[in-house]
């Protein structure tokens, strides 16, 4: 699992969502965040505060499948 805070208008929220469903978003130089109901949450950088996950959680694959 991992946890994401950002800046909202209302303040700072904080989602739990599956390691997997956070990605570089293609709409805002920030990330996307795949949330619980299946939609998504695009978040420039500059609104993120913290992604918090494992460190085998955070490392990423450059090998070919």
């Amino acid at each position: 699992m991992a946890y994401i805070s950002y800046e909202t208008p209302d303040g700072v929220a904080e989602e739990e969502v599956d390691a997997d469903n956070i990605s570089d978003s293609g709409k805002v130089a920030g990330v996307r965040v795949k949330v619980e109901d299946g939609s998504y949450l695009h978040i420039p950088y500059a609104r993120v505060y913290r992604i918090r996950m494992s460190e085998e959680e955070g490392k990423v694959s450059y090998s070919s499948p």
